[in-house]
């Protein structure tokens, strides 16, 4: 892929994400035209990723406690997800920090928490 291509598409990217994000912050999840999850619809049970939409909402709406009460593992998840990024962006000075984060301990870890939030969260009522 040529460079000017790769710009198009990083400009593309960035222009869906900018979308995205004034979406969710001037829109509530829970009463405007956004997707219910399906998992939830057909079940009655929490998905771990049930109530994302709402937190990313009020999240970028600087309300912290209401995002941690809507999904608190998304919180949680905010750290991890920089970590990824910086080890991906320093993968060519930093080989071993991005081995680590592509580790299968870090992998099957972070499938074993996702399991365990969406158990507990069913169970508990979270």
């Amino acid at each position: 892929m040529n460079t000017t291509a790769k710009r198009i598409g990083y400009a593309f990217v960035a222009v869906a994400v900018l979308f995205a994000v004034f979406l969710y912050a001037a829109f509530d999840p829970g009463q405007a035209f956004f997707p219910r999850c399906p998992f939830f619809m057909a079940t009655g049970l929490k998905c771990p990723g049930c109530g994302s939409q709402r937190a990313v909402h009020q999240l970028l709406n600087g309300n912290l406690a209401e995002a941690f009460h809507y999904n608190a593992l998304l919180l949680a998840a905010i750290p991890i997800l920089l970590f990824l990024a910086l080890a991906y962006a320093l993968r060519r000075r930093s080989p071993r920090l991005y081995a680590i984060s592509n580790s299968s301990v870090l992998a099957w870890a972070l499938l074993a928490l996702i399991l365990l939030w969406w158990i507990l969260r069913n169970l508990l009522g979270w």
